[in-house]
């Protein structure tokens, strides 16, 4: 009973992995569809069908790593943009404060269920949809293939030094790779994600 249950819990996480990559990507291809730029309904991606956003290497690094992952990212074009610099960093940012607003959301209602005896399954998802937004959201932070931050440091940094960051990237996400593989990184990142779960958890529990 315990081992189905534990692989209940599992299945449960699923959804919200599916949601948190759904939300980002999503995200990303409206702010760019309202700058001007057709390319993502072109493509099909204006849309909150997990299954048009869905990634099987992303997932997976995902479901391992609680936050390090991806869904298929959305193409855009700065070609559209009327002010291409700051359009192309809110088409980059705004997706991982998207992910971190509706985390402290789903952790709001998560409280609120856990506080008045609210379904145990239910409140498992919420707690997912909670953990993984906030999770996708925190990763982004790093300056790691393909992570937003990449596309932050093309924006803000000068041409040389992103060519030569460029240069490297492989070799950057192998060692983060490997890190992460072996727990080196995610600990930390756990730390960090449940940091802010915890800081509105109890915030919103004190309303």
């Amino acid at each position: 009973m315990e081992i189905t249950n534990t692989l209940l819990l599992m299945a449960i996480g699923i959804p919200g992995i599916l949601v948190a990559t759904t939300i980002h990507e999503f995200t990303r291809a409206l702010l760019s569809t309202i700058f001007g730029d057709n390319y993502p309904k072109s493509q099909k991606r204006l849309t909150l069908n997990p299954f048009r956003h869905f990634e099987p290497i992303g997932f997976l690094l995902m479901f391992y790593s609680g936050g390090f992952g991806w869904g298929k990212p959305v193409e855009t074009s700065a070609l559209y943009y009327k002010n291409r610099k700051t359009q192309t960093l809110l088409v980059a940012i705004l997706p991982s404060v998207v992910n971190l607003i509706m985390g402290i959301v789903f952790m709001g209602i998560y409280v609120m269920l856990r506080n008045n005896g609210g379904n145990a399954y239910l409140i498992a998802l919420l707690n997912y949809l909670a953990y993984y937004n906030v999770g996708l959201a925190m990763y982004n932070i790093l300056p790691v293939a393909p992570m937003d931050c990449v596309k932050v440091l093309a924006v803000l940094m000068p041409a040389n030094q992103y060519f030569r960051y460029m240069q490297n990237e492989k070799m950057i996400q192998m060692i983060f790779l490997f890190l992460l593989f072996f727990g080196l990184i995610t600990g930390w990142m756990d730390t960090l994600i449940y940091g802010v779960l915890n800081l509105f958890g109890n915030l919103l529990g004190m309303a």
